[in-house]
């Protein structure tokens, strides 16, 4: 046998081993995790993050930008109103204010920078009587003038932070202040197209607890920073980018045929092999004829791919398990409107109103308060505690036309019982369905006057609106 011929079977049998790659495996993705089963699965401890990889998984894999991002934005999506019920020209005043400082996408990177490195921070810019406020002391709100700027920004640039851990302490959990270290002071593009630093080289930053609020994720007592969302997931991660990788291999090779040729195989002419290979696998790229001797043959092969769809249902399950984001949200199945057996959705819906309740609810108050204390903003400076207001985020859902109907009956129906029963007056049946605005699922609006008349639903009403839901019943289901 020639050289020629051994090196060519060689390289064949090379060619032909069973390697396997994933794409988190390329080192051109940015990362170099092992492959999904060759280590059992890595446990990370708080502090040990490697938030390079963390954020080049994030901008390489849309999986991960999902599971980071998605909640989010759905926090901010519809976003929130100020209400002063008192005053509506100070509401409409203090709203422009606040829309002029961008919260809802600021709100949205913390919550971003959250999930994705564990820690999420916001810093708030001032502008005091002092001609350069000092961030290392606390906001003067007897001499402040206004807010400036509310930025956004994670933890790959923060030193530490000092939490107070004696459960004695009336500070427990509460943080006393945030080192910062920046890489750059800023530039400028000259007039010639030059850039040139802004200022001095960027120095360490000291932020007081007054100027900043830090979202954390998954934090425990002796943990030094939050836990990446990515880590709980990683290894899901991991299985759905197998699939991934493993669906585009079989759909490459989902059928392929089987040449046998003696006289190819026998070939030792390497030029004459590899002439006679392009224009064999130029023919059979296509279902064109092929012509062959007696003693050659050629089969087809398909690749079969029965029962995969449990394989991946699996790891569609696990995904949503680990990220707290149903399948149905997270492939755009639903979004908005509902159907009546969507619980896993409003579910979801639910963890997303903690969020906004829990973390940008008193983070959007406490802006508000200092808009109100502040002298050069909508005339003046106001006591907070003098206004009647509050922040309400607008519904982050709405059940579908036949949900709402049924929904909207049954709490007619139950008010319209009571209130013959004389169990409730009718101005508390009244209230009743008014709550209902607060279900998010059917508003129903009920027209407030000035007499006490229109400020009440009679029997006659509830009976109406009774009568009106049964028709809106029958016409939804007979379309």
């Amino acid at each position: 046998m020639s050289k020629k011929k051994k090196k060519r079977k060689a390289q064949a049998r090379a060619d032909s081993a069973d390697v396997r790659r994933d794409f988190m495996d390329y080192d051109s993705r940015g990362i170099t995790p092992m492959r999904f089963g060759d280590t059992r699965p890595q446990y990370y401890s708080s502090g040990s993050q490697n938030y390079a990889m963390l954020a080049s998984l994030y901008h390489s894999s849309g999986i991960a930008r999902k599971i980071v991002s998605k909640p989010a934005k759905d926090a901010v999506r519809n976003g929130w109103c100020l209400v002063i019920p008192d005053d509506p020209k100070m509401q409409s005043d203090y709203q422009q204010v606040m829309d002029k400082l961008q919260l809802k996408k600021v709100l949205s990177e913390e919550i971003i920078y959250q999930r994705l490195y564990g820690d999420g921070y916001i810093t708030i810019g001032t502008r005091e009587l002092s001609a350069s406020p000092d961030p290392y002391q606390p906001i003067d709100t007897d001499h402040l003038l206004s807010v400036q700027f509310v930025h956004a920004f994670g933890q790959t640039h923060v030193q530490r932070y000092q939490t107070d851990d004696n459960p004695y302490s009336e500070t427990y959990g509460q943080e006393q202040a945030v080192v910062y270290s920046p890489t750059s002071s800023g530039y400028k593009i000259g007039p010639n197209g030059e850039i040139m630093p802004t200022g001095e080289n960027a120095s360490t930053v000291v932020i007081d607890k007054t100027r900043y609020f830090h979202a954390s994720l998954d934090k425990l007592e002796d943990d030094e920073t939050g836990t990446s969302i990515l880590q709980a997931c990683f290894d899901q991660i991991k299985a759905a980018d197998t699939a991934l990788y493993s669906t585009g291999k079989m759909l490459f090779e989902y059928t392929l045929k089987s040449f046998k040729s003696d006289q190819m195989a026998n070939e030792e002419d390497e030029d004459k092999f590899d002439s006679d290979y392009r224009k064999l696998a130029d023919g059979m790229s296509t279902e064109s004829l092929v012509l062959m001797a007696s003693d050659e043959d050629l089969t087809k092969i398909s690749t079969n791919v029965s029962g995969i769809q449990a394989l991946y249902d699996y790891i569609w399950q696990q995904m949503a398990a680990v990220s707290d984001i149903p399948r149905s949200v997270f492939i755009g199945e639903q979004s908005g409107t509902l159907a009546g057996a969507s619980q896993d959705v409003v579910n979801y819906y639910d963890g997303i109103k903690s969020i906004q309740e829990d973390i940008l609810k008193p983070q959007i108050e406490y802006i508000m308060k200092l808009l109100f204390m502040s002298s050069q903003v909508c005339g003046g400076s106001v006591d907070p505690d003098s206004v009647n207001w509050g922040i309400e985020f607008n519904p982050l859902w709405s059940a579908d036309d036949k949900t709402q109907s049924e929904t909207l009956l049954n709490t007619v129906n139950a008010a319209s019982t009571a209130v013959s029963a004389g169990i409730i007056d009718p101005d508390e049946g009244k209230a009743m369905l008014a709550g209902q605005s607060n279900n998010a699922v059917q508003p129903l609006k009920v027209t407030v006057g000035d007499s006490v008349d229109q400020d009440m639903l009679t029997r006659g009403q509830l009976k109406s609106y009774r009568r009106w839901l049964k028709k809106e019943m029958r016409r939804l289901d007979d379309g």
